[in-house]
């Protein structure tokens, strides 16, 4: 099948048919595809969603651990991610498809949004390949079985660009569709802060666009802005309550040296390369590039596309000249991308003869970005067959925590008093692995000592009853732990027994006998 079977001005579309295909093309016939093509990636997530050993991410649960204290505001994140889980783990039980099963939805939400968006801006049949390349990546099979913020934040992401597009198609009669704008934009950025970025593009695309640049003196843009961003006053009351924590997480985020920035720029086009394929990725950054070079002859389908893409990229891109990046922070700019680099595939946007000639190497992309998405996949499986260190990196994180948690929970029942003995860490990771996978799920506390800044969500939370005996786990060779204890138990002994059995997760037990007083959470 090919995909370049129209001919296209410089950077304009080809004919549309009626249909919203293009001439001699189907539009039913592509959508039953699409249909097909997701709901056998959606069966396949699900059949591996049920299958899978995979012990929850630490990530993963510490945010269930948040659900279980729904508020408005948490330590490090907006509130979305644990409002879901919060709602799947009550319908389907707290258990790791109750916890994950989020990813597999909003992520064939997220996929329908962009299908949409392309069918809308082009045609039915440029809508199947965004579809097609946008879920054949190692990020997208990450995105579709592990529940973190980026699940949500994806998802109002990709349905806000539909919104704000059809919203512009219609100009003075897209009342509805703006109102949907902002509350859209108020749900991601319930999400996770990096959707504020989206009411920034906003501005920036009715600045550069002629055709739309009279929204700056529309009421509407600024009113969905403002709809949007009144979504956060109940964080913003709850962080002003709990000393801005969210504010200070944020801030820690953007740090760095100059003098790393070969090392933090290789990081970071090592884990884009990774995220999306080699292939797919390449072609759509050289496709970027020879779009700007043609940016006044851009129709507004291509600027918009190229707005929400290759712009906040190439900021991210110069941020990590001066700091590390993770890679999974510019995720969102791949959405627009993926529909922009479609519309090149098959013929409805030029880039140049030069351009132009490679795009055979889309649909080469999308093989090489399945297979790789197969791997993510088949990870645990291959994982213990590489060298121990990769292996230890790719696959320990995930992998043996419920029996860790069974351990715990046997050296717990083994202690004098059981009933009134609660489980202490000095890590968030650790706790929030222990509280899911302790049988029973009991609450599990994280050490914060006095005078140190808050680390967690854990360092809010009130402490445990005084009178209480403690079970402590402390890392092997991390005794000196110990001593910032001191004062607070009657007496805190070392037990004959460790747990772990891992060479990376080994732990020594303590007993702390008869709490006498907790840290103050604002200490």
């Amino acid at each position: 099948m090919s995909l370049n079977s129209s001919k296209q001005g410089l950077s304009g579309a080809g004919p549309r048919s009626p249909g919203g295909s293009l001439p001699g093309q189907s539009a039913v016939n592509w959508n039953r595809r699409f249909l097909i093509l997701l709901a056998l990636v959606t069966l396949v997530q699900l059949l591996y969603l049920f299958i899978s050993r995979l012990s929850l991410a630490a990530d993963e649960a510490y945010y269930w651990e948040w659900s279980r204290q729904v508020a408005w505001g948490y330590f490090e994140k907006p509130p979305m991610v644990a409002w879901i889980i919060a709602l799947f783990t009550h319908v389907f039980g707290s258990n790791p498809v109750g916890v994950r099963l989020p990813s597999v939805v909003f992520g064939a939400i997220s996929t329908t949004a962009v299908f949409l968006l392309a069918r809308r801006m082009y045609d039915a049949r440029t809508a199947f390949w965004t579809s097609a390349v946008a879920m054949a990546s190692p990020g997208a099979a990450a995105l579709g079985f592990v529940m973190t913020i980026d699940t949500p934040l994806m998802c109002f992401w990709s349905i806000a660009l539909y919104l704000l597009w059809a919203g512009l198609e219609k100009r003075k009669s897209a009342f509805v569709e703006w109102l949907a704008v902002g509350v859209v934009i108020g749900l991601g950025l319930l999400s996770k802060q990096v959707m504020g970025g989206f009411i920034v593009l906003m501005f920036v695309y009715a600045v550069v666009s002629k055709e739309d640049r009279g929204l700056l003196k529309s009421p509407r843009l600024y009113l969905a802005s403002l709809l949007g961003l009144s979504f956060l006053i109940p964080t913003l009351i709850w962080n002003a309550h709990h000393g801005w924590a969210l504010l200070h997480c944020t801030e820690g985020h953007f740090g760095g040296s100059r003098s790393a920035f070969i090392l933090t720029f290789g990081s970071f086009l090592g884990g884009q390369i990774g995220l999306i394929s080699p292939v797919t990725w390449v072609l759509f950054v050289c496709l970027s590039v020879a779009l700007l070079v043609r940016l006044k002859s851009l129709d507004r389908r291509a600027l918009y596309l190229l707005t929400f893409s290759i712009l906040p990229l190439a900021g991210i891109a110069a941020l990590s000249l001066r700091q590390k990046i993770q890679a999974n922070w510019p995720a969102a700019t791949y959405t627009a991308g993926m529909v922009l680099l479609a519309a090149w595939a098959c013929g409805n946007i030029s880039a140049g003869t030069r351009m132009d000639s490679w795009r055979p190497y889309f649909k080469k992309g999308i093989i090489v970005g399945a297979i790789m998405a197969l791997f993510t996949y088949g990870l645990p499986y291959w994982a213990p067959f590489v060298p121990y260190r990769i292996a230890d990196k790719v696959i320990d994180r995930v992998e043996g925590w419920g029996h860790f948690g069974r351990q715990a929970g046997r050296a717990l029942a083994k202690t004098p008093h059981p009933k009134t003995t609660f489980l202490l860490t000095f890590d968030r990771m650790v706790s929030s692995e222990l509280a899911f996978y302790v049988p029973g799920q009991p609450r599990v506390y994280t050490w914060h000592s006095p005078g140190t800044p808050r680390r967690s969500q854990y360092d809010l939370w009130s402490g445990p009853k005084t009178g209480w005996d403690a079970l402590i786990l402390v890392p092997k060779g991390g005794s000196r732990d110990i001593a910032a204890l001191t004062g607070y138990f009657q007496s805190v002994k070392p037990l004959d027994r460790a747990i772990g059995g891992n060479l990376h997760r080994q732990y020594e037990l303590y007993l702390g006998s008869g709490l006498k007083k907790w840290p103050c959470n604002g200490q």
